[in-house]
């Protein structure tokens, strides 16, 4: 994978089990993020946990899907305090992409780094044909 992920505002980090409140980009190359862009807080916080477990694979694109459950809520992280929450509803809801970086078992990759980011209004397409456009499903016909 080659590109740009960019999180914005009313993103989810589950890691921190916030939602985002700034723009961070992710700058990846050959499967892994090479620069994290973005100069308030939120990208601050990410550089320094990914550099701080000094594991390579931490910075790895793990896995990405979308949400296909249309009664989970993007809104659900409010409802519950932070020690309460895994975040499978904002993983689910119908429409999110999720990107994901770091462990991923199924590559033989082992670290304590993990992020899962759902993401907001994103078109989501496989071989051209979109399952997910601005965020909302595509019906099947």
């Amino acid at each position: 994978m080659r590109g740009r992920v960019v999180l914005a505002p009313g993103d989810v980090n589950l890691t921190f089990k916030e939602y985002l409140r700034e723009h961070t980009a992710l700058e990846i190359e050959d499967d892994r993020i090479i620069a994290i862009h973005g100069q308030g807080m939120e990208a601050a916080m990410l550089r320094g946990q990914l550099a701080d477990w000094n594991e390579p694979d931490a910075w790895c694109v793990s896995h990405a899907g979308w949400g296909l459950n249309p009664k989970a809520r993007w809104d659900a992280l409010m409802a519950y305090d932070k020690r309460d929450v895994n975040g499978t509803e904002l993983r689910a809801f119908a429409g999110n992409f999720l990107f994901s970086t770091g462990s991923n078992e199924h590559a033989g990759r082992f670290t304590r780094g993990h992020f899962d980011w759902p993401m907001r209004g994103c078109t989501v397409a496989l071989d051209g044909v979109a399952v997910v456009r601005d965020g909302v499903l595509v019906p099947d016909d």
